[in-house]
């Protein structure tokens, strides 16, 4: 058996499920999900269940076997000074390098728990076809978006996400990620209309008032301000011709999950603001660096 842990928001989700269900189908296995992180969670909710995901979610046992100790259990006795023995089961990323693509945990054989972020392609490229399926959403789009959707499919539409909210709000958040710069955007939107004829950029923003204040460079623009769903917005950045992404897990899926053959992804050079992280980056070598 393998379990992911959950945590984080819908971006960090989709990785996570990606590395197990990948593992999983290598070694013919089954995958559980592990949701306890969001138990006392106040900023962040679990949101695959807008998915035709697989896998079932683990009890607190078979958590605790693998991983070795669990939950509140495990804090209490670190508490108290008693040292739980970490089985070979546990896997943790942190403790491995984040973002590179570690070929000793995607060859692992046996049961195994998951704790990370596993933000590398490499570890599902291989089956993208049953992830693209998967992370088809369940139920129907809000009128909106549909609305939408009709004008994205009948435009030369391109998809830009800007990230602000707790980029700005949290500071740990801040420390690690930054925000994009709006140079970056610009030399985004100029290549795109130096290659592509007359593109209409759909704006996906946490922030869209903003947006709306310094966004002026932009020409032909829509505003994506009257959605419903988290989900609203991934389908409709996927269904764009092109996408121009954030430093975002989120806007990374849009790109990921977009099955334009012709596509051009342009993403941030620069990830991480994080001095010991600025050489890490999570973009595909297809897509385009800036």
């Amino acid at each position: 058996m393998i379990i992911t842990k959950m945590e984080g928001g819908l971006g960090n989700q989709m990785f996570q499920y990606a590395i197990a269900k990948s593992i999983a189908r290598k070694n013919n296995d089954i995958f559980k999900i592990d949701l306890s992180f969001y138990a006392n969670q106040n900023l962040r909710q679990y949101e695959l269940h807008y998915f035709s995901i697989d896998g079932s979610v683990a009890n607190q046992s078979e958590c605790s076997i693998l991983r070795g100790g669990y939950g509140s259990i495990r804090k209490i006795m670190t508490r108290l000074g008693v040292n739980l023995k970490v089985p070979a089961s546990y896997i943790s990323e942190s403790k491995l390098g984040e973002t590179k693509f570690q070929s000793s945990v995607y060859n692992l054989k046996g049961s195994m728990y998951l704790e990370g972020y596993w933000q590398n392609e490499e570890y599902f490229k291989d089956i993208r076809d049953e992830i693209l399926q998967d992370f088809g959403i369940k139920d129907k789009l809000s009128d909106n978006a549909i609305e939408h959707l009709e004008g994205i499919k009948t435009r030369c539409s391109v998809s830009l996400h800007i990230r602000r909210g707790d980029y700005l709000s949290n500071s740990e958040a801040n420390n690690v990620h930054g925000i994009c710069g709006l140079d970056y955007y610009q030399k985004a939107v100029k290549y795109i209309s130096c290659v592509v004829e007359n593109p209409v950029v759909y704006v996906f923003s946490d922030d869209i008032e903003w947006c709306k204040k310094n966004l002026g460079f932009l020409a032909n623009k829509v505003f994506v301000d009257n959605t419903e769903t988290v989900v609203d917005d991934l389908e409709l950045m996927k269904n764009c011709n092109h996408n121009i992404i954030a430093n975002s897990t989120f806007s990374w899926w849009g790109a990921w999950l977009n099955i334009n053959s012709d596509k051009i992804v342009i993403a941030p050079k620069k990830w991480f603001c994080s001095e010991n992280m600025q050489h890490l980056t999570i973009a595909p070598k297809e897509w385009m660096t800036i």
